[in-house]
């Protein structure tokens, strides 16, 4: 009977169930399907994230690990696209990986086979992957129009719901709806305009009074600012904000506030910040830990059209620049994904990687006995020789064999000794440290972000060579973080 592992995605919500609902109907699926076809499963990955990527899917990544070392005569999914839909990078190492090993991928449709001796599957494998990869950008796309289509229609799209505002289903879409703290908002308003309140009053009399934000401890000045300057505010809906000149629709909810009063405080912030002194405050968090991945040079930090950009220094370098912004929440993501391995580790790993540790152990005593039983059949071999009981001929036949498979021991013996011991004792330090870092680190200034990130890290490899697109998100670019903990 094949021992396999059962892998589970989901990106999407379907039109009548949860991403969740969906995960659990794909696993009692693949369990009939296992037992249908007598498949003994090992272990079942699952995990509710977009498939563009493997570095954002942690437990693809433990999979892939796991597939390498040959743990598995096959992995089952519900369809092919649940392994990638990825860039074609992505697809070429899978189809290594799995090819190596030697491991059988398991459909509903389809088994395939991507030994060498199996071109077919492997062209129907990649042909498989690369249709996949089509859906999904058509499928991206669509998701696109559609979202953009759901804010022309007055609906709100947006993860961060801006402060004074819950949502509710509405129709086809999510419209915000006033909560309690909208009078808050009406009130900054009120005290910033009519009472002749500065941002700095208005956060302090906020901090003192009790009143919080929605996701950090107290009140900045930066956060009043951007509250100020949100036209939600006065029931208008924002697309496009990643470009220079975002668009804006009436929404379908309520204004908070009334549209004198709001263009009255932007006129004020805009004459307040025409009055603000150069900051020579840092404004880099990753000052002196970003390296180029090209030219291994030290990232610096620029502003253009009010925004902050992080370049390389090296003339004719073909890395390309990046907003602060995206690079943070990048590097927050790695951090995660960082966490939740260990994690992962933790809850999955620690029992089973000890037990393999002890069988490298015996296995290490084993092969060291053999090498010793092999370097007395040489003597032997002498010793028959000398005696006329061997000719030359039989003896150098007999030790050269002798010699390969002393060889080989060795060989195998150096890939036993790497890497044998895996400290847990500091995994469990690193977690809550890493957890620390995810918490506060949004809460912080550009000064103390960078002295937490340098608490943690070493460097930050930064690579990216491929051009914006126009109006695109500039979010293609990798990260790579070695951490000192």
């Amino acid at each position: 009977m094949k021992k396999i592992a059962i892998y589970l995605r989901k990106s999407r919500e379907e039109h009548d169930e949860t991403r969740e609902e969906t995960l659990a109907r794909h696993e009692r699926i693949l369990l009939d399907y296992c037992h249908n076809n007598n498949l003994i499963i090992k272990k079942i990955y699952k995990e509710v994230v977009s498939g563009e990527s493997i570095a954002n899917r942690p437990q693809m990544q433990l999979l892939l690990d796991e597939v390498k070392q040959g743990s598995y005569d096959g992995v089952v999914v519900v369809e092919l696209e649940r392994l990638s839909r990825g860039n074609q990078i992505d697809q070429a190492e899978i189809l290594e990986i799995f090819k190596k090993s030697n491991t059988k991928i398991y459909t509903l449709n389809k088994v395939f086979d991507l030994s060498d001796d199996n071109d077919f599957d492997e062209e129907f494998f990649e042909f498989g992957l690369f249709m996949s990869r089509r859906e999904y950008k058509v499928i991206k796309r669509r998701l696109i129009r559609g979202k953009k289509q759901a804010q022309k229609e007055g609906y709100y799209i947006g993860c961060n719901l801006p402060y004074g505002f819950n949502k509710e289903k509405q129709g086809k879409g999510w419209v915000l709806v006033p909560n309690e703290n909208a009078k808050i908002v009406q009130m900054i308003f009120n005290k910033f305009v009519n009472e002749n309140y500065n941002l700095s009053d208005i956060r302090d009399y906020l901090n003192n009074n009790g009143i919080k934000p929605q996701k950090a401890k107290s009140w900045n000045n930066e956060m009043l600012r951007h509250l100020i300057k949100n036209k939600n505010y006065i029931g208008l809906i924002a697309s496009d904000t990643r470009t220079d000149e975002p668009k804006y629709y009436n929404g379908k909810h309520d204004p908070i506030i009334d549209e004198e009063l709001f263009n009255n405080a932007s006129r004020k912030i805009k004459i307040n910040a025409s009055r603000i002194k150069i900051d020579k405050t840092p404004v880099n968090p990753f000052s002196s830990i970003l390296k180029c991945s090209i030219c291994g040079r030290t990232m610096y930090h620029r502003r253009s059209r009010n925004i902050s950009i992080l370049s390389c220094k090296t003339k004719g370098c073909k890395t390309i620049s990046t907003y602060l912004d995206l690079l943070e929440n990048k590097v927050m993501q790695e951090i995660k994904n960082e966490l939740d391995n260990f994690t992962y580790f933790l809850d999955n790993y620690e029992d089973e990687i000890q037990i393999k540790n002890q069988n490298k152990l015996n296995e290490i005593e084993l092969i060291k006995k053999e090498i010793i039983k092999k370097e007395n059949m040489i003597n032997k071999c002498c010793e028959m020789l000398e005696e006329g009981i061997y000719t030359k001929e039989k003896y150098l036949s007999r030790v050269n064999i002798l010699e390969q498979d002393i060889s080989a021991l060795k060989s195998n013996l150096e890939g036993l000794n790497d890497n044998i011991d895996i400290n847990v004792d500091n995994i469990r330090t690193t977690i809550p440290i890493l957890s620390k870092v995810l918490d506060e680190y949004w809460l912080l200034d550009a000064k103390n972000k960078n002295t937490l990130l340098k608490s943690i890290i070493d460097k930050i490899e930064y690579s990216k060579t491929i051009p914006k697109q126009r109006n695109k998100v500039d979010n293609n670019f990798d990260v790579k973080i070695y951490l000192h903990i």
